[in-house]
């Protein structure tokens, strides 16, 4: 065997196989997304989604990172993109061009770009529910339970859950309560809410048109079964990304069927708030929902009932909450009290 020094350095030709994976890797490695700032900044990566002000970008080096959209001069796209306008159409593009008064959507191959306002692309790579094409069902299931023998025998058991299907501008929210105790062997609380909700909310519009059906019974209180409906109008506040309010008011009609009391309906205006904010990067969030409903005919009755809390998350979709309820009644059955306050200590998963 002969070796020479011109052996060491001859350059060696590669397998086909091997350009072949090396041909791949460098595709991959190429194909990405940029964005171009104002500035003239240069960011790769990959985009997934554009709405709110917000860019996000998912990159290799620094996860996914939030980009107000602003500062964002330039979009180019490596694979041609959705977006959804404001009249519910939805157009592929292959670059954005962001000016101060202006868009410029750029669709893939020779078609002609188009031009228009800033507040009227909604969406860049919306979601399927977001464009009609299926819907999102997300929820959350919070349990607390005690069970305590010795000098003390008793069983409680709070559970509550809040489901929402949402599909383009409808949306429909399911929450249910109940919480039911026993003290050596004698039932002492017997109470559930179930609260449905039909919500239908206007393009470009911050304002939404809602429908209303809540249940409550509540065996110590008299209370075989009361259940307000109604239509409200409501209206979503315009705030910063860690922070949702909204507010409605409507003409909510009331029945109540008492065990021993005298029935009753009525009629009046009712409230209703909605309110979340994420706190420290959203390691805990804070959250207050209330209703409220005033009667105008017959005997005067004033409703108000709210949950109150913060929420933990923890691992692999569980949540630790605190929670405070107030329920109030200002014309109760006779014998009973005119407000119930609650204190919860919850585990939950949410999805």
């Amino acid at each position: 065997m002969t070796f020479s020094i011109d052996n060491l350095y001859k350059p060696r030709l590669m397998a086909p196989s091997q350009l072949a994976v090396v041909g791949l890797l460098a595709t991959a490695t190429a194909a990405a997304d940029e964005i171009i700032m104002q500035n003239g900044d240069r960011l790769t990566g990959d985009v997934i989604r554009q709405d709110k002000g917000q860019l996000q970008l998912q990159t290799a080096y620094a996860g996914t990172i939030s980009i107000d959209w602003d500062q964002v001069r330039e979009v180019v796209l490596d694979e041609p993109a959705a977006v959804l306008l404001d009249d519910d159409r939805v157009i592929e593009v292959a670059k954005v061009t962001h000016r101060q008064d202006q868009v410029q959507l750029d669709p893939p191959g020779d078609t002609e770009p188009m031009s228009l306002p800033p507040e009227r692309v909604e969406i860049i790579e919306p979601e399927p529910w977001e464009i009609g094409n299926g819907y999102r069902l997300n929820g959350r299931v919070n349990l607390a339970l005690q069970d305590e023998t010795g000098n003390a025998e008793s069983t409680e058991l709070d559970l509550d859950f809040d489901l929402r299907y949402r599909r383009r501008w409808h949306e429909l929210e399911t929450y249910g309560q109940l919480e039911y105790d026993t003290t050596r062997g004698i039932k002492t609380t017997e109470n559930w809410t179930l609260l449905n909700k039909y919500t239908r909310r206007f393009p470009t519009s911050p304002w939404y048109g809602a429908a209303w059906l809540r249940l409550k019974h509540d065996r110590f209180a008299d209370l075989r079964l009361r259940y307000l409906a109604g239509p409200s109008l409501g209206y979503q506040f315009n705030t910063d990304d860690d922070i949702r309010l909204s507010a409605e008011i409507g003409t909510i009609y009331l029945h109540e069927d008492f065990y021993e009391h005298e029935d009753a309906k009525r009629w009046g205006p009712g409230v209703f708030i909605d309110y979340e904010q994420d706190l420290l990067s959203d390691r805990l969030q804070f959250y207050l929902n209330g209703m409220g409903f005033s009667a105008i005919n017959g005997q005067s009755k004033d409703l108000w009932v709210s949950w109150t809390g913060f929420r933990i998350p923890l691992i692999g979709g569980f949540i630790a909450s605190i929670e405070y309820e107030i329920d109030y009644d200002s014309d109760p059955a006779q014998a009973t009290k005119t407000s119930d306050e609650t204190v919860r200590l919850k585990l939950g998963y949410q999805w």
